[in-house]
């Protein structure tokens, strides 16, 4: 489906991640605009600029601008009826979506800020990086335990529920090929994050939902 949607992102981020994934489900042809920054943070002129925030992603859809991945995920849904639907119609469903998203917000984002305060640490602290593993691989026994029943967390179909949460657990999977010198954050993280034992599942799950993602997931599902 032709649109006149612009991305500004940060390549790597899980929420560029998560919002390209969307983007690609639904067949929405879009333009890609990496922000350069130097530095963490970094200067952030141009997108304050553009949305009066530093945060990215970013949308432009023609002259409206939004910000902020889940609102992201929801103009999308809204503004493209003819799309595949990534939420739902039926209130308890949709209940059902909104809460993986907040377990992605509350109980997967905090093992992996944990490891984006090592990743730019002077050096990297061996008793934060192993517990941010084992908490990781503590949450995700609700997600191995949901796929027990079905390919999806929510209904039979993907939804903003798997989007959500697969988008920051690629982080924990990627392939040797991705650590290379001019890209720190991946090699970091393929060096010092993992799943863990018994989840086979939750790993064929991540790479099923990655595969949406034309820039990071281009990989095979897991054997």
């Amino acid at each position: 489906m032709i649109t006149n949607v612009t991305l500004h992102e940060i390549t790597g981020s899980s929420n560029s991640v998560k919002v390209r994934i969307a983007l690609s489900y639904k067949g929405l042809e879009y333009n890609r605009e990496a922000v350069q920054l130097d530095s963490f943070p970094g200067d952030r002129s141009s997108v304050v600029g553009m949305s009066r925030q530093p945060r990215l992603p970013v949308l432009q859809h023609g002259e409206t601008v939004v910000f902020d991945s889940d609102a992201i995920l929801r103009y999308l849904e809204a503004n493209f009826p003819d799309a595949p639907p990534i939420f739902s119609d039926d209130h308890a469903t949709l209940g059902e979506i909104e809460g993986w998203e907040l377990f992605a917000r509350s109980q997967i984002s905090e093992p992996l800020l944990m490891m984006f305060g090592e990743l730019f640490a002077p050096e990297p602290d061996a008793a934060v990086v192993a517990r941010a593993n084992e908490m990781l691989n503590e949450r995700t026994a609700t997600i191995e335990d949901r796929l027990d029943h079905g390919d999806h967390l929510v209904d039979d179909r993907l939804t903003a529920a798997d989007i959500a949460c697969a988008a920051p657990l690629y982080l924990a999977d990627l392939p040797a090929e991705a650590a290379t010198d001019d890209n720190p954050m991946d090699t970091f993280f393929h060096k010092n994050l993992t799943l863990g034992e018994g989840r086979p599942k939750t790993t064929e799950w991540v790479r099923r939902v990655m595969a949406y993602d034309p820039v990071k997931g281009q990989r095979p599902a897991a054997a």
